[in-house]
């Protein structure tokens, strides 16, 4: 496969036909696509994800996990968004802790602010580093 990417440009002379086209135009897609290093941003987060990401919490909880590039002070948060965009703020997970290079686990209970089970929906999990802030969504169901 090495050197099949190695020859791809020979191909733009009129040999390119059927599965090597397919795997041209994926791999000028994915050439083209800007992704985040840390030489772009040195705060970047990555892998940001929920473990599970739909949950009952009446039975469960679920964990926001994320990697850090470098040591940085991280907020998290847990935001409902409604239908005009407008978000509220449901639980506060973490607020200027400290953190290390690596990866990081934050367990959310489904609760709000006030101790109540969030009501069932989409939420949106965000990590904030100073002034970049990083979402990955969660559902809650009730059974």
């Amino acid at each position: 496969m090495h050197n099949r990417i190695k020859s791809l440009p020979l191909f733009f002379r009129g040999r390119l036909r059927g599965d090597y086209l397919f795997l041209v135009v994926m791999l000028m897609n994915l050439i083209s696509c800007k992704l985040p290093t840390a030489a772009d941003d040195p705060t970047v987060v990555s892998s940001l994800r929920f473990t599970p990401s739909a949950f009952d919490s009446f039975t469960k909880n679920t964990e926001v996990q994320y990697t850090l590039k470098n040591p940085m002070a991280v907020n998290i948060s847990i935001v409902k968004r409604d239908s005009s965009g407008q978000e509220y703020l449901v639980k506060k997970l973490a607020e200027d802790i400290h953190e290390t290079k690596g990866t990081h686990r934050h367990t959310w209970l489904g609760d709000t602010e006030k101790g109540l089970f969030a009501p069932i929906g989409t939420y949106i999990g965000i990590v904030q580093i100073e002034s970049n802030r990083f979402e990955a969504t969660v559902l809650v169901y009730h059974f």
